[in-house]
């Protein structure tokens, strides 16, 4: 069956089948010799990748309202794998080359920290470490070397700085929860590999029944129950594609592109939601609960308990903003049997009913883990988090539903960073550079009830994480509010998870997280467009995590 519509000018690139690349992979006879260029190119490689493979129109998904003419079909030149794109947006920030001026810049304020009097109650190895924590800062932010680079130069710095040997500022690259990050990426992997996520946009489609609305809601809800087990930018170069292919079958050019940026808005915003959900969700959420377990007890299933309340709340507080900022038409899309039958005839495989069986039983042993424990008495920590992501891959390996050359793409960058910033807490904690910082800003907190404390850290978390990578912000603040949280007599999830929640509502700029950078490249949508719906779907969010904790602390919940 044959769809004619008029073609889109450069601002939505060419579709391609979905039946010629099934895995994601380059097609044989594609052109290798395209150039990074601007939104209009990184679209078209976003709409190369596996999940750009939905030929919706050839499955009979057209407006109904729409004039259908006839074009011609045209391949883009080069494919570029979804675990590529990941790469690319994450590493957005960072030079190809070294820039020694931002370089000097980074250490000349390191040095000046050095070389300024030991504050009085600082330890003189305290004092290192709050050198330490400005250059962490400083070379995370500027990026004067790639981003996984500035990473690992943090605890090179800690030694550097004498406050410990090798051995002892790697450690913290070994923390379990390094792995339940890295076991995320490689579940990404096995979804993208075997289609899964194209499947499940499939059904979101079939699903809405044609309406418009519907269909951004089921998107949101989607991809925020993927990033909560997969890390959200991994699930956000996923989905995105899967946008673009939607609003390729939207006749009217005006119209195409105010749909396409709804889109891939409600991909964006929900990968942030479903982050949220679970430690592996994001980068901010794994430091976030690495800090949190050096000193009190906190399970997967603890941050779960606050956590999926939270996106189940916030997917329907995302979808009505988004769609009050942008107001497009409820569009009645066609979906025709045979798209349906495309479904049905096409359901799930062997390869992905395996697939989810592994992630159904992780998820389980994620939940109930230390349960399993108790009444089967197994040793403590044996169906850890950590623990049970790596035997799930081990699992996705044994049944060849993965091998280490789909692994290699992974983006080990996020791996570094992550460890960067447990080192520079683990290095603040045992230097007594965290309990110093703390005491300068308790008495400002003036005995203020803890409603005014939320209300303080989530109005300035809002606002600061807009300019900031929330990444970088996450793992400068992480153990100074742990340690807050412990001297203050305030229990430390008391403010680590508003504080977490709400570095996730970072809208408004490209630069203020890996999957924003994802939507921007698309160029889908333009900056007053993203400043504009990041700020009116982002404050309503941030006053909803203020509310939440307050409610669940006049309650004694938390």
């Amino acid at each position: 069956m044959s769809t004619n519509r008029p073609r889109l000018k450069s601002s939505l690139p060419k579709r391609a089948t979905w039946l010629d690349a099934p895995d994601g992979s380059a097609s044989p006879g594609s052109a290798d010799g395209a150039k990074p260029g601007g939104p209009q190119l990184a679209a078209a490689q976003l709409a190369g990748s596996a999940d750009s493979a939905l030929d919706l129109a050839s499955a009979g998904l057209a407006p109904r309202r729409q004039a259908r003419t006839t074009t011609t079909k045209r391949r883009i030149q080069r494919r570029v794998t979804p675990l590529e794109l990941i790469q690319q947006p994450l590493e957005a920030a960072s030079r190809k080359v070294f820039d020694l001026r931002k370089f000097l810049i980074v250490l000349a304020a390191t040095g000046l920290v050095m070389m300024m009097p030991t504050p009085p109650g600082l330890s003189a190895q305290g004092h290192s470490a709050l050198a330490l924590f400005v250059f962490t800062g400083m070379i995370l932010s500027l990026q004067p070397v790639p981003l996984p680079i500035a990473a690992l130069l943090v605890p090179v710095a800690q030694v550097a700085l004498g406050i410990d040997d090798t051995s002892g500022a790697f450690a913290p690259f070994a923390d379990p929860v390094i792995y339940l990050i890295l076991a995320s990426l490689f579940l990404a992997e096995a979804l993208r590999k075997h289609g899964l996520t194209r499947r499940l946009a499939l059904y979101a489609i079939v699903w809405s029944r044609g309406h418009f609305h519907r269909l951004i809601l089921l998107l949101i809800a989607l991809t925020a129950f993927l990033s909560m087990w997969v890390l959200n930018t991994a699930t956000a170069a996923m989905l995105i594609p899967v946008a673009i292919s939607i609003a390729q079958q939207v006749g009217d050019e005006k119209d195409a592109r105010k749909f396409l940026a709804v889109l891939v808005l409600a991909i964006g915003y929900g990968a942030s939601i479903g982050g949220i959900g679970t430690p592996m969700g994001s980068g901010e959420n794994a430091i976030a609960s690495g800090q949190l377990t050096q000193v009190i007890p906190f399970t997967f299933f603890n941050w779960l308990a606050y956590g999926l309340p939270m996106v189940v709340a916030l997917v329907p507080i995302t979808w009505i903003m988004l769609l009050l900022v942008f107001r497009v038409p409820n569009v009645n899309l066609e979906v025709t049997p045979a798209l349906r039958e495309l479904v049905k005839a096409r359901g799930l495989n062997g390869e992905q009913k395996e697939i989810i069986g592994v992630l159904g039983l992780s998820i389980f042993l994620w939940v109930a883990g230390a349960m399993i424990e108790h009444w089967l008495h197994l040793p403590a920590t044996l169906l850890s988090s950590a623990t049970v992501a790596i035997l799930a891959v081990a699992l996705l390996s044994v049944e060849e539903l993965i091998d280490w050359n789909d692994l290699k793409g992974v983006n080990w960058g996020i791996i570094f960073v992550i460890g960067a910033g447990l080192t520079l807490g683990d290095a603040l904690d045992k230097s007594g550079a965290s309990a110093w910082i703390v005491s300068l800003v308790e008495p400002l907190l003036g005995g203020l009830p803890y409603i005014a404390i939320l209300a303080l850290l989530v109005i300035s978390t809002f606002t600061l994480t807009q300019f900031m990578n929330s990444v970088t912000y996450g793992a400068i603040l992480s153990p100074i509010l742990v340690t807050l949280g412990v001297t203050s007599g305030i229990a430390p999830p008391r403010l680590i998870l508003p504080f977490v929640f709400t570095l996730a509502l970072c809208y408004m700029l490209p630069n203020s997280s890996a999957r924003m950078t994802l939507v921007a490249v698309s160029g889908a949508v333009d900056s007053p467009s993203m400043l504009r719906s990041g700020l009116v779907v982002g404050i309503p969010s941030a006053i909803f995590v203020f509310v939440f904790f307050a409610v669940l602390s006049t309650l004694g919940l938390i």
